[in-house]
């Protein structure tokens, strides 16, 4: 019932218990459980094995869909499930004459660690090959055969309960949503508990048609400091900077074939703590992971008697029209729109094809510079049912059915392989792939022992050759090749292949994910620190390149660049958590003029000092005129209403403005803004900004003489709830089953400036 610690290895003084003298005693066993067994001469020691009910609910359940956890590990178990519960809603669709309903959908598996089903026996036998029984004192710690022999056995039984889960499990209701005409969407290998339970999360989430797995905003995640490695991940929610399952839901994806890899995004407890300038960087980070389908955690229905911000749900990013800044959601709503679509859009690029092994529990871990492969280069993670099922090899490349295709093939760190999967590698080989790994010496399991080990030598001899890791760390056979010992990036080095991005400066930071398409290379890169860097990028492709922002949908399509062999490298800039498509179009078009500078050099041409008009809504506090003489944070202004407010607040300025000369660029740059705000410039509607960098074009707005200024900035609720939690309850504003105290602090709000005019 815990998690697997280590492996059992034979050692002096161990006792292991022949199998012939392990009896079978269940025959003699009576429906009240009395034991009728003539015993033989000798000390005997009688272990029973079977199952209990754990006694484990269903979490946060609504009342009618309440009870007991079902039997992960045998299709009866979804079946009910589906019979009690998804016919229910199946039943109200019809009865709406509704044809919104698509999928039904597993939340992430958190139920311990399931490790037995009535129908286990049978189940093993079929995946196994051999009966377990003699082995299940095993599972009690006595060593059966050997402390090795008993070990195989426990390789072989929990990859039995892994493949119970992946076909019992999901694919059984997988098949129940087909037959009902939906499809299934899973977050079927955790985070909660899935390192531990003897689970194949790859196969799992294959037998999605939606595989899905989600991210957390840390605690702390908008301070300085409260995303390092050194917190806690109940703390940053980050495993050394990284999504804990993100990178394995998009390697289930891409493996299996599927368009889309989900995730529940910006789970959280910071009620109302996050608006989209917050959101952006978790969702940049998932996007390079290889998510590309948003899953919002959590929109919350609440009744208009329930007031504002009425009932929410304990976990989640609140996102629903009850959110102060909703009405400028659009945005944000854009910005994942438009980088769903791209990074949708044909297949992901990968160099490597990690073999994950065949033992359970099997989860890819976050991503992260694999040893040995280094910077600039990406993969994927495959298990053993992907490559015996689905790899192959054409033009020496490792590909799938579907399309994605992988330079070389790295093996697990282990001295233990199944016959069938070291058959498979040989067939690769001969065909051509490239693989690199140790020799394995003999098979994990029990399955035709002792000759399944020699049969690992044999063919581990004929693939490996002479190559011994030290002198010789190459064989060739067939078409293809073998290393051993050898660094991965060296390989792919000696191949000619360059890592597919780079950038300059050692603090820098710029995150990556590229894929391609018939017609393009598609690469979008992020900027991962809290302030701007400078650097030149290197991208492997050739071609003229684009730069796409999918925050102002402006494409520049004369980006200067530099050639150098088969890379391209281009000098850029990004604000904090910025990011940018860079496109590359594979067809030769006439080459636009490229523009001298990329990014032009902004100096400030006028600061709107001195006072501001600003409008605040009377139903939440705040006044409804008001001058302040200088740009002050709400939280600390004197009035209580303002102090306390929380919602729109409109600020409006006269300014006189000298145009420069015709060519030169003009923006307006808001400088520290809490939390989202939209510009206005003599009437003319200038949109929305939420995020870094904080400025607008203003070019086409902006006239010689006297100028009017209206920009519209919204914060968030705590602050008025905050306010109200020192009020008496008949006279609060707001209303909600979120408890705020009068003593937490405060959030900055408002237009917080410097705002300045910036000249090209």
């Amino acid at each position: 019932m815990g998690p697997t610690l280590f492996a059992w290895e034979n050692q002096p003084g161990d006792q292991p218990i022949d199998t012939k003298q392990v009896i079978n005693l269940t025959n003699k066993v009576g429906v009240d459980g009395t034991l009728n067994w003539k015993v033989p001469a000798g000390d005997w020691t009688i272990v029973r094995t079977g199952h209990r009910m754990t006694g484990s609910k269903l979490m946060i359940a609504q009342p009618e869909a309440d009870g007991l956890s079902i039997d992960w590990l045998d299709h009866r178990g979804v079946e009910i499930q589906f019979e009690n519960l998804g016919k229910v809603l199946l039943e109200e669709n019809a009865k709406a004459n509704s044809k919104a309903l698509k999928y039904f959908c597993d939340d992430s598996f958190e139920d311990g660690f399931p490790n037995w089903t009535p129908k286990i026996i049978d189940k093993f036998k079929a995946f196994c090959g051999y009966d377990p029984q003699p082995y299940f004192p095993v599972l009690a710690g006595f060593i059966i055969g050997s402390a090795e022999i008993s070990d195989r056995f426990l390789h072989d039984y929990r990859k039995t309960i892994a493949d119970c889960m992946a076909n019992g499990h999901y694919k059984r209701f997988a098949e129940l949503c087909h037959e009902n005409g939906l499809k299934v969407q899973n977050e079927s290998a955790g985070p909660s508990r899935s390192g531990t339970m003897c689970m194949d999360a790859l196969k799992n989430l294959g037998r999605s048609d939606q595989p899905m797995g989600e991210f957390w905003l840390g605690a702390k995640h908008d301070e300085p400091g409260g995303l390092d490695d050194d917190q806690p991940y109940g703390v940053s929610r980050l495993e050394y900077g990284q999504n804990k399952v993100t990178k394995m839901v998009a390697s289930a994806a891409h493996i299996y074939g599927r368009k889309t890899a989900s995730a529940e995004s910006f789970t959280s407890f910071r009620h109302w703590k996050d608006a989209p300038e917050h959101l952006k960087q978790a969702l940049d980070r998932a996007f390079c992971e290889g998510i590309n389908r948003v899953v919002i955690h959590t929109t919350t229905a609440s009744r208009p008697e329930d007031g504002l911000p009425g009932f929410e749900y304990g976990a989640g990013t609140h996102f629903n029209p009850n959110v102060t800044w909703w009405e400028n959601s659009s945005a944000f709503l854009t910005y994942i729109s438009r980088c769903q679509h791209l990074l949708r859009a044909g297949k992901f690029a990968a160099d490597v094809l990690f073999y994950n092994g065949d033992a359970a529990p099997n989860i890819v871990l976050p991503k992260h510079v694999p040893p040995g492969l280094g910077k600039g280069y990406d993969y994927d993670v495959c298990n053993e049912e992907v490559l015996l099922t689905r790899l192959s090899v054409k033009n020496k490349l490792i590909v799938l059915p579907d399309g994605m295709a992988y330079r070389v093939l790295v093996l697990a760190d282990d001295e233990r392989m199944p016959e069938k999967v070291i058959a498979k590698l040989e067939e690769l080989v001969k065909a051509g792939a490239t693989i690199i790994g140790p020799k394995p010496q003999k098979s994990p399991g029990l399955g035709n022992y002792p000759a399944c080990d020699q049969y690992i030598k044999s063919k581990a001899n004929l693939l490996w050759g002479k190559a011994n890791g030290k002198s010789i760390k190459l064989n060739h056979l067939g078409s293809g090749r073998v290393f051993y010992n050898e660094n991965v990036r060296n390989v792919l080095f000696n191949d000619g292949i360059l890592p597919d991005f780079e950038y300059s400066g050692k603090e820098n930071f710029i995150d990556f994910i590229h894929r391609k398409t018939a017609s393009e290379d598609i690469y979008f890169i992020t900027n991962r620190l809290d302030h701007a860097v400078n650097s030149s990028c290197t991208f492997r492709v050739n071609g003229q390149p684009q730069l796409w922002d999918a925050v102002t949908g402006e494409i520049i399509k004369a980006v200067p660049f530099k050639k150098s062999g088969s890379r391209i490298t281009i000098d850029l800039q990004l604000a904090r958590f910025q990011s940018y498509f860079v496109i590359f179009p594979k067809a030769k078009t006439a080459m636009p003029a490229q523009s001298k500078t990329l990014f032009p050099v902004f100096t400030q041409k006028q600061i709107l000092t001195g006072a501001w008009e600003v409008n605040f809504n009377p139903k939440w506090g705040g006044p409804n005129k008001i001058i302040f003489d200088e740009l002050i944070d709400w939280s600390k202004h004197s009035d209580e209403g303002i102090k306390f407010y929380s919602g729109k607040a409109v600020y409006h300025k006269s300014f006189t403005c000298n145009l420069p000369a015709k060519d030169k660029r003009m923006f307006l740059d808001l400088g520290v803004v809490k939390n989202i705000a939209s510009v206005k410039l003599n009437g003319k509607n200038l949109g929305t900004i939420w995020t870094s960098p904080w400025r607008v074009d203003i070019g086409n707005s902006v006239k010689s003489g006297e100028n009017k200024l209206e920009i519209e900035i919204i914060n968030q609720w705590p602050n008025r709830l905050i306010g109200d939690a020192a009020l008496p309850k008949e006279k609060r504003l707001t209303n909600t089953n979120i408890v705020f105290k009068k003593t937490d602090p405060l959030l900055p709000s408002g237009l917080i400036g410097p705002v300045q005019i910036m000249i090209e």
